[in-house]
């Protein structure tokens, strides 16, 4: 828990206090960016995010017992101002932005320990290979990982907060939507060692070019400490390239260019489950479906190598992980195999969702429920109707799509040849699910992918209410 002194947090977060004038000093202990929470002698910081505004909040903060509040400049409302005076022991402090404020408040607790920290970026396999490393170094280690995805500019310093004496290693993901931003949790984090997964096109909205988004990837390697080690995947062309230029030690993964951590005897079993041997001496036997898994496994095993955790440990670590909510999960219901992607969709997730759907063995039909994939700027429908392509090339019998954007799917699949009759084109959920209720039988096997926004989950939950999950 932080701990710090009212006169410590202006110096930290370069505020001014509320209200002015002479004060008597006092101990914070704790941080909360949501009101609810709230504990006496609690820091609030007043965030504004998509859904709330913390600034809402500051009176019901400050009334369950938070003494003080870090406010931004102009945010404060004159019911506050009440509850802000030496003689009710409640204050504030004001920032010109209260996110920069929690950041500056992260990092410098951060530095209060010694920690080993891996900090993972990339277009895709960031969550999976995250995870993968912290089960991974849990077998040396006293691991601490960041919750969920929590990979932004507010996720990222609140795990940094819940660091403690006891804490070995710290695994934590950098996201991005704008330039500039992996620099500036890099700096904030300071990690040891920086890993980036792959270079794919994702968030083109704002970036605009896939040039753009390798070098805000890159963004992670460039505020590194000059002593940080680095792990990339050999057969990225973008990160292949980067490692030959890069002046600091670099480690590679990689399945089909020489790489310090290889993969080699790549099997997959009836299940769809694939197995593999690292560096022709380990062989690991995943519980996972998807080619694209072995590349997150590889990071992982090279993270945990650098970083000496025994082999048969990682090797047991792999073997025992098993997909998060809403990625590759696989189960049954009514005979009928469902593969929930879910979660998230870009192009390249898009493109190996497909090709994983392709090489499950099936004795029925093969589906895809495919929602848009946003954030792709200006090049939206190309990349859309280059999936649609993919769809036909897949060998998908059946084609359901959600949404606008998912128009360029369907165009692209009937350019392929895929059969008007054989595709079902939709902008809600309820008729999708009507209409694939009607298509499936016992046999088939369906996947679900799109954009988070899009909530094909909720269709995955309506064939669940209908029939009983056998696995």
């Amino acid at each position: 828990m932080i701990e710090l002194k009212y006169k410590q947090l202006l110096d930290i977060v370069k505020g001014k206090p509320l209200p002015e004038g002479p004060f008597a000093d006092f101990r914070i202990k704790g941080l909360s960016i949501d009101s609810r929470t709230i504990e006496p002698q609690n820091l609030f910081i007043a965030i504004k995010g998509e859904k709330f505004d913390g600034h809402d909040f500051i009176k019901q903060a400050l009334d369950k017992g938070a003494s003080c509040a870090v406010i931004s400049e102009g945010r404060l409302s004159d019911r506050e101002i009440p509850y802000l005076s030496s003689t009710s022991g409640k204050r504030a402090v004001l920032v010109k932005d209260t996110r920069t404020a929690l950041q500056n408040i992260a990092r410098w607790y951060r530095d209060k320990f010694k920690v080993k920290i891996v900090a993972i970026t990339g277009t895709n396999g960031k969550t999976t290979t995250k995870e993968m490393i912290a089960e991974i170094l849990s077998k040396k280690y006293n691991v601490l990982r960041s919750e969920k995805s929590f990979n932004n500019q507010v996720g990222v310093p609140l795990t940094l907060l819940k660091i403690t004496s006891e804490t070995g290693v710290l695994v934590l993901e950098l996201g991005m939507n704008q330039p500039g931003e992996i620099g500036i949790l890099t700096r904030m984090v300071n990690p040891d060692m920086g890993l980036i997964t792959n270079i794919g096109p994702a968030h083109l909205e704002f970036m605009g070019s896939l040039e753009k988004i390798a070098q805000a990837k890159f963004e992670l390697l460039e505020n590194m400490d000059e002593k940080g080690k680095i792990v990339l995947n050999a057969d990225d062309p973008w990160l292949s390239k980067k490692a030959k230029t890069e002046k600091r030690k670099v480690y590679t993964f990689g399945l089909e260019k020489e790489a310090d951590f290889a993969a080699s005897n790549i099997v997959q079993n009836a299940n769809g489950f694939f197995s593999f041997s690292a560096n022709g001496t380990v062989p690991i036997s995943l519980k996972l479906l998807g080619k694209h898994n072995i590349y997150n496994a590889l990071a992982a095993f090279s993270v945990g190598s650098i970083l000496k955790v025994e082999n048969e440990k990682i090797k047991e670590a792999l073997e025992d992980y098993t997909p998060l909510q809403l990625r590759m999960e696989l189960s049954e219901v009514d005979g009928i195999k469902i593969l929930n992607d879910s979660y998230n969709a870009n192009p390249v997730s898009m493109q190996m969702a497909l090709e994983t759907l392709k090489e499950m063995k099936t004795s029925g039909n093969k589906v895809a429920v495919l929602g848009d994939m946003l954030e792709l700027g200006e090049k939206s429908l190309e990349y859309h109707k280059k999936i649609g392509e993919r769809v036909k090339e897949c060998q998908i019998d059946y084609l359901f799509t959600l949404g606008e954007l998912s128009s360029g799917i369907t165009q692209g699949a009937k350019e392929k040849g895929l059969k008007s009759e054989n595709i079902f084109p939709f902008k809600d959920k309820k008729s999708l699910l009507e209409t694939l209720l009607e298509i499936l039988k016992p046999g088939d096997v369906v996947l679900f992918k799109g954009s988070r926004k899009m909530g094909l989950e909720e269709i995955v939950e309506g064939l669940k209410k209908l029939y009983p999950v056998k696995s």
